[in-house]
């Protein structure tokens, strides 16, 4: 099994994110702990698309306010 996990620096660019201040908060709080790989090093990465979850583009959404210029609305297809 391969599993795709970027770092949360490279999830927040894939978004569209200036900072990684949005991803941080929801890993603070634990909801994005089924997003979550950790590498031996202690690495955090977190999976776009687990397996047998909603992906994670909709779960920050589910999570965070809607606002009109929100750059996950603008290029996500769902």
């Amino acid at each position: 099994l391969e599993i795709e996990a970027y770092t949360i620096t490279e999830t927040a660019r894939i978004f569209g994110y200036k900072t990684t201040s949005v991803l941080h908060r929801l890993l603070n709080s634990g909801k994005l702990d089924d997003y979550v790989w950790i590498d031996i090093s202690g690495r955090v990465y977190l999976m776009l698309e687990p397996p047998n979850k909603i992906p994670l583009a909709k779960k920050i959404l589910k999570n965070i306010q809607i606002r009109r210029n929100n750059i996950i609305k603008k290029g996500a297809n769902f």
